[in-house]
């Protein structure tokens, strides 16, 4: 999702000068017109996220979601494309900022090509080359609230009130109400947190307990609803000084926060009319809102590009955006679409693979990059170009050009420095894969039945130092994120840890447990137990690495096994999570 506005900028193409003609009454202004902007801007988040509860009542739970979340992966990358067209239509734009455009791309796509040539010589899947993308999850949020800030700021053009104020109250409600959002989504944090231990051995996870996200989320809470308090406030004020508000700006934030705080946030509508609901299905949902969102005003910005030759590149960029209208805003939005599905599309060949990938995380990067500087508000151009107005400095004029080795140093440090971490974490990963538990376990059972007993207790004892390790992280992600798949991979490794710690280790040291290694051992399948019916009872996928085609009947196979071990509850833990 993306940052069409910047916090610097935002407000001032936001805001027209009202002083010229006092004597005339202000009125909403649109992007479009009051019916496209209606549809493609205010309602978008009302009409996407109906179409995706459609799909849910016309599939299964994972069919609709695998639906929702296809075409998210597409729009996407489609979204990419206008940042490109307007970047490069804009001849002024692309001559001040020369290197800074020019270059963007380099760095990214030749790291990026440079980890996953490495990622082939190693022979790994190529899937791996991902872990790049950590770097784009955590730049997103911030990349779509600040798109949102920035069409609430257009809205409120005709208001008369002090700038800096009116900005400062949009961008606080914007981000108070998002916060909390985020957090009271219980999964978008822990999904973060485990994403950067699992893909890039990075243990931030262990310094978030669950007891300190939930104090997080009730904080935001109070800050969201303390800053709401004081918009109203705020509003009141604007009317008393007669000062215009803006119903279209007030129609978009309750659309976009209302649609999504259902979408994210676990909640019993949503819960009654899609069943089987998840995070991913909301993000994926309202990612697709941005979208719409993003090519309306590029379409708009373009257009009025077009109108200038001075600007306006030649040629097709020129005759195409001036003629206009629904034909050629159908071929623009088709042309789009076409460039998200070639880049997400999979490929057989390696190689094509790992050039779209690395495409593809370059497309993602450029276009948040780029987004951070090209929309700056306060550009008398961009202004020009979206709402035309009385001529003002530009910010241009003075912006110092900057050479292109210092650019691309600038550029280094700033996509690279992420990127190396990213890697050298995935390296960590990526060179210790048979440290998956599972996989030893499997091994040395196989190993066994060869008769190569020094080589199974090897392999053993390699899986119990791999459990000794996951457990802890197991532990954390169960508490921060405690849905199927999280709660049947912790009873797994419960059981195979007490297994081995107390059954299956004594006997390779050649003697027999003793009656408190038993005692322990049943008191953790108990504990087990608990968390695997747990698990079976949420409802949710009880597939996760090592075990990805884990089925509800498989769990409860196992449940019984378990069960004849340790027919009671002997841990409070497990009498804990009983009740």
């Amino acid at each position: 999702m993306g940052t069409v506005f910047d916090k610097g900028g935002a407000e001032v193409l936001a805001r027209q000068t009202v002083d010229a003609a006092p004597q005339i009454p202000a009125s909403q202004n649109w992007i479009l017109d009051p019916f496209q902007d209606a549809v493609f801007i205010l309602a978008a988040p009302f009409i996407v996220l109906a179409l995706s509860l459609a799909a849910f009542i016309a599939f299964d739970p994972l069919a609709a979601t695998a639906l929702i979340i296809g075409v998210h992966v597409v729009f996407t990358v489609a979204h990419h494309m206008p940042t490109f067209i307007r970047v490069y239509g804009d001849v002024e734009l692309l001559r001040r900022f020369r290197w800074s455009l020019l270059l963007g791309p380099v760095v990214p796509f030749s790291f990026a090509l440079g980890v996953l040539g490495y990622i082939n010589y190693k022979g790994y899947p190529v899937e791996y080359g991902l872990v790049l993308f950590l770097m784009l999850v955590v730049w997103d949020p911030w990349h779509f609230l600040m798109q949102h800030y920035g069409f609430m700021r257009i809205y409120d053009r005709p208001n008369a009130a002090p700038r800096r104020l009116a900005a400062r109250m949009d961008l606080l409600l914007c981000v108070s109400c998002f916060a909390f959002i985020m957090l009271a989504s219980g999964d978008w944090v822990s999904g973060l947190l485990a994403d950067l231990y699992g893909s890039a051995h990075l243990p931030v996870l262990m310094a978030l307990s669950a007891r300190t996200l939930s104090w997080l989320t009730q904080v935001a809470g109070l800050w969201a609803i303390a800053t709401a308090a004081a918009y109203v406030v705020y509003l009141l004020w604007c009317r008393r000084r007669r000062h215009f508000i803006s119903f279209a700006k007030l129609a978009l934030f309750a659309s976009t926060f209302t649609v999504m705080y259902l979408a994210y946030t676990p909640n019993p509508w949503m819960a009654r009319v899609a069943p089987g609901w998840t995070f991913k299905a909301g993000f994926a949902a309202v990612g697709i809102v941005h979208m719409t969102q993003y090519l309306a005003i590029v379409w708009r910005y373009n257009r009025g590009l077009a109108s200038r030759p001075e600007r306006a590149r030649g040629g097709w960029f020129r005759r195409l955006h001036a003629r206009g209208g629904w034909l050629i805003g159908l071929g623009y939005v088709a042309f789009c679409l076409l460039y998200g599905k070639t880049l997400t599309t999979k490929y057989d060949l390696r190689w094509l693979m790992s050039i779209m990938i690395a495409i593809g995380f370059t497309s993602t990067l450029t276009h948040y990059y780029f987004d951070g500087f090209i929309w700056k508000l306060r550009h008398q151009q961009n202004r020009e170009n979206l709402l035309p107005d009385r001529a003002h400095t530009s910010w241009w004029t003075g912006a110092r050009p900057r050479s292109a080795p210092e650019m691309l140093l600038r550029q280094m440090l700033y996509f690279g420095v992420p990127m190396a971490i990213l890697t050298w974490g995935g390296v960590a990963v990526w060179s210790h894969q048979n440290s998956n538990y599972v996989r030893h376990i499997y091994r040395a059972q196989e190993l066994d039945s060869q008769g190569l007993r020094t080589d199974a207790v090897r392999e053993g004892r390699l899986a119990f130092v791999a459990m000794e390790q996951q457990l802890p992280y197991a532990r954390r992600l169960a508490e921060l994120q405690p849905n199927s798949s999280r709660e049947a991979e912790l009873a797994f490794l419960i059981y195979n840890h007490a297994r081995y710690a107390y059954l299956v280790l004594p006997s390779l040291d050649g003697r027999d447990p003793r009656p408190a290694e038993t005692a322990s051992y049943r008191a953790c399948v108990s504990d087990a137990v608990a968390l695997m019916q747990s698990a079976v009872d949420r409802g949710g996928s009880l597939a996760h690495s090592g075990r990805e085609m884990l089925t509800r009947s498989d769990a409860e196979r196992m449940l019984a096994s378990w069960r004849r071990i340790s027919p009671g509850v002997t841990s409070p833990a497990a009498l804990e999570r009983r009740e």
